[in-house]
């Protein structure tokens, strides 16, 4: 292994110090969206406004009302619904009109929250779509019809996610992206002195938005109306050549992700998901937001596929949910919304073909973010699979050591990867893609070799990371 990663540092050694005579990146780490603008004649709203003027110190009074549920313990089961419920009322305002007016919501201060650098435009480099230009979106996942069947779901759906950033965490971003000039577009990272670290305090709220009508998904009745601007998609993901469209999209899940160690004190965070109960109580579609869950550790002592029935203590899952809500929870029960993913299909355990398999939940996923400097793809897999990735996937035996190794509590200054030189940074999976982001672009601007060389020298560099990793 030192051979293996001596020679991974002199390679890339080699590529820094190639010289600059590449062309400057033509991304800009400030973008707005991803440079597709509705015409006049097909939305005549106002449009995405970018925040990214972050707080240079913490606020003077970080308010946390929250833990007045806890009296000073950490989160359990028994008290995990006031405690979502208490998260729920601090966002409210402006978290309604997020949800519910979004022309208001567009034409706002938006005090207190904040959007994400190098998140704008697209990067093929990494998959990146960039950030639509209407509500300030992200593309999210696709799946079939057939996964919601018994809720009456008749088309493909894709969700459409917002993420923004309470001040308190802001405040690591700031740290982060110290250095960027929106002159110049320069915008490297820091990361020599933990600045990815969250304080206590942080708040980060992600909204989902699906692609269906409530015509076609009938849970979605009443739920919020967002308005987009993206091209279609099919099974296999968005269709490049067709043209970006208006389109409907209905709230159906909002994540609020808080940093409290008192209540998690083995991770730091809580993960907590709401989703649209149709059938829920109130004036709109905000107060129709129930919880789904919470989770606040990966419950690494209790192997759910060698003991199926024993319960889980680190993630609560609401028994009054709505009955679409639970059908894609994660691993053993742990938690996961209705758009993460965590129930894989057609996989392979050894040689058998699994036509499903529960196989992530929200922290093992966050958990496996890690960043190495000019790097950018991920260094572990959001799933138990097997190196090199495949289609399908080839997964570790459920409940093996291998498996595990997505099922434990780590601080967020701690890698699940064993990549010398990997930084930390603190169950955030997208501070992770944009850093992959600013990487795909940096290599393209400090390089003097012509195409074909550089990527010969890259594809040397990544064989190399995929040989030490293991």
């Amino acid at each position: 292994m030192p051979c293996k990663y001596m020679f991974s540092k002199m390679i890339l050694a080699f590529l820094v110090l190639a010289g600059m005579a590449r062309a400057e990146t033509s991304v800009n780490p400030f973008a707005v969206n991803d440079g597709n603008i509705p015409a006049p004649s097909e939305y005549h709203g106002p449009l995405f406004q970018l925040h990214v003027n972050y707080p240079d110190q913490l606020p003077r009074k970080i308010t946390m009302p929250w833990r007045k549920v806890l009296n000073g313990q950490p989160l359990t089961k028994e008290n995990a619904y006031p405690f979502v419920m208490a998260l729920k009322k601090f966002v409210d305002n402006p978290m309604r009109m997020f949800v519910t007016r979004p022309e208001a919501w567009n034409n706002s201060a938006q005090k207190g929250w904040y959007s994400m650098l190098w998140a704008g435009e697209n990067i093929a480099a990494t998959g990146w779509e960039g950030r639509d230009a209407i509500y300030g979106t992200y593309t999210g996942q696709i799946q079939p019809a057939s996964v919601y069947k018994d809720s009456g779901l008749t088309v493909d759906v894709r969700n459409h996610a917002a993420i923004y950033y309470n001040q308190t965490a802001a405040y690591a971003l700031h740290k982060v992206w110290q250095k960027c000039d929106p002159v110049t577009r320069l915008c490297p990272p820091s990361l020599s002195d933990g600045e990815t670290q969250f304080p206590e305090g942080s708040v980060i709220i992600k909204a989902a938005a699906a692609t269906a009508t409530p015509e076609q998904w009938p849970v979605l009745q009443g739920a919020a109306k967002w308005q987009i601007y993206r091209k279609p998609f099919n099974l296999h993901g968005t269709i490049e050549q067709a043209p970006p469209v208006v389109t409907d999209v209905r709230v159906a899940i909002f994540d609020i992700i808080v940093k409290d160690s008192i209540a998690a004190p083995q991770t730091g965070w809580v993960f907590s998901t709401l989703v649209y109960d149709r059938d829920a109580a109130g004036k709109d579609a905000w107060d129709r937001m129930v919880p789904l869950g919470a989770m606040w550790g990966n419950d690494p002592d209790v192997n759910s596929f060698q003991h199926p029935t024993m319960p889980l203590q680190e993630t609560w899952v609401n028994p009054e949910a709505p009955a679409y809500s639970t059908v894609t929870l994660g691993y053993g029960g742990r938690l996961s919304g209705p758009f993460d993913i965590a129930v894989k299909t057609d996989v392979y355990v050894g040689e058998k073909l699994v036509p499903e398999l529960r196989s992530s939940a929200c922290m093992s996923c966050h958990g496996t973010v890690a960043y190495f400097p000019g790097y950018d793809q991920m260094l572990t897999y959001f799933y138990p699979a097997k190196r090199p990735i495949t289609e399908p996937l080839r997964m570790h035996v459920p409940g093996s050591e291998d498996w595990n190794r997505w099922f434990q509590n780590r601080p967020g200054d701690e890698t699940q990867s064993t990549v010398a030189g990997a930084i930390a940074l603190d169950y955030s999976t997208f501070l992770e893609m944009v850093l992959m982001n600013y990487a795909s672009q940096d290599q393209l601007a400090r390089g003097v070799f012509d195409d074909e060389e550089y990527e010969q020298y890259w594809d040397a560099w990544r064989i190399l990371q995929s040989e030490f990793r293991h």
